[in-house]
């Protein structure tokens, strides 16, 4: 059997655009990829509302994905693959950090995912690399305040983590616009939305894990 680690934020935890209710398991694309891949692989879902790459937020606490990625890794080794997909949390005017700060931070967790032994025979694990669903305006004042210039910045992440794939020759995909999110807010998935993100990164993962 096959292990995938899913290290995400509220797209990975399947958050609804009412930004408090979760959809089903059987609707989340984490669970949509499970079915699709079948018993020969076991998909573990890691998603966090809110997650950063290494930043701690001063507003929402225990955000940092950097200071739980190790523990989440030893806790579930072996592992044969982590498909990582953070970034958009970072683009809050909190932070004041650029793309090219956002993608340097993604380069740590890489690093820090192939420097590790949660692998096969302690080896490091398969990284997949993931770009975030770039995000849009949706005219909501407050959204716009905390996302400033959403969908340029966001647009911006695929360069920038195209070559961190590059420089550690690790598996990468932008899903770009393929995947639908919703009209509320422009940044979470519709349920059409997970089913296309299931599918792009199945057609992906058994490429990866052959």
């Amino acid at each position: 059997m096959k292990t995938i680690l899913c290290y995400g934020d509220s797209n990975t935890y399947g958050l609804k655009s009412d930004l408090l209710t979760r959809y089903k398991r059987e609707e989340r694309w984490t669970g949509i990829l499970q079915k699709l891949l079948g018993t020969e692989y076991y998909v573990i879902e890691e998603g966090l509302g809110g997650r950063t790459t290494v930043w701690d937020d001063p507003i929402e606490e225990y955000k940092n994905g950097k200071k739980y990625l190790l523990p989440c890794l030893d806790s579930h080794k072996p592992l044969d693959l982590v498909v990582i997909m953070l970034g958009t949390n970072d683009l809050k005017s909190r932070f004041s950090v650029t793309p090219f700060d956002i993608s340097a931070s993604m380069d740590n967790l890489v690093k820090t995912i192939l420097k590790s032994d949660s692998g096969i025979d302690f080896e490091s694990p398969k990284v997949l690399l993931v770009t975030p669903v770039p995000i849009h305006s949706v005219a909501n004042r407050e959204l716009d305040q905390m996302l400033p210039d959403m969908e340029n910045r966001s647009e911006m992440l695929a360069e920038y983590y195209q070559g961190v794939a590059e420089k550690y020759q690790v598996d990468y995909i932008n899903p770009g616009k393929q995947i639908e999110v919703n009209d509320t807010d422009g940044i979470h998935y519709t349920l059409k939305g997970h089913q296309q993100m299931a599918q792009i990164l199945e057609e992906a993962i058994r490429k990866i894990l052959i």
